[in-house]
């Protein structure tokens, strides 16, 4: 599958089942980054097809101090 990974756009094609195994793939925390497909947040059970294209973005926290 076709995968861009922001903030950099980097566009990687990775073959995984789902999205835990993509990110494991990519070596990239679960819990540190957000996969979404068209405008659908996926969770790390969600199955993935060879024909989808995802992006990969990082969770960004913060606030005032």
């Amino acid at each position: 599958m076709r995968v861009t990974i922001l903030p950099d756009r980097r566009v990687e094609e990775v073959d995984a089942r789902t999205v835990g195994d993509l990110l494991q793939a990519l070596g990239l925390h679960r819990d540190a980054h957000l996969v979404l497909r068209g405008e659908d947040i996926l969770t790390s059970d969600v199955r993935l097809a060879e024909a989808d294209e995802v992006e990969v973005w990082p969770v960004i926290s913060g606030g005032a101090a």
